[in-house]
């Protein structure tokens, strides 16, 4: 999913938050975690190019281009080690114990960008849990529904 989607589903989520919860605090928090944990798109690109001539631009181009032209995958590995499934039962059973509204809000934002990213985006469900990307080597080739055809 695109980040401006993410931002704008975020702030209605926040605006959500602060209506129903009346804590702007709890609103921001949603809010930024509803599109923050793109970050690790970022720290993708340096792992995969480096920081030499690194700008937003290249990275959101490699990010949104996940297959290059030649029929190979853009990035050798997929780590993403914020997009995952067990961040966010962890929090979720944290925030079932503590009832902490800041968790609450930062755990739903969390979740739905995940949701929104496993309906959008081309990878399988369970790709979004880090132990499956362990267990297949951080692969796209094991985490994309479209498969690429390796030239010989």
């Amino acid at each position: 999913m695109k980040p401006v989607s993410h931002i704008i589903i975020s702030f209605s989520l926040g605006a959500a938050v602060w209506f129903f919860a009346k804590s702007l605090y709890a609103a921001m928090v949603c809010f930024l975690s509803g599109f923050l944990l793109d970050i690790d798109h970022i720290i993708e690109y340096i792992v995969h190019y480096g920081w030499k001539d690194f700008t937003f631009k290249k990275c959101y181009q490699a990010c949104e281009q996940v297959f290059k032209k030649e029929g190979e995958y853009q990035f050798k590995k997929l780590h993403l080690i914020f997009h995952s499934a067990e961040i966010a039962l962890l929090f979720w059973l944290i925030t079932s114990y503590t009832k902490n509204i800041y968790l609450f809000a930062g755990v739903l934002g969390y979740s739905v960008h995940l949701i929104l990213d496993s309906i959008g985006n081309q990878l399988y469900p369970y790709s979004y849990f880090i132990v499956w990307r362990a267990i297949n080597r951080f692969s796209p080739d094991r985490l994309f529904r479209k498969r690429i055809t390796q030239k010989k």
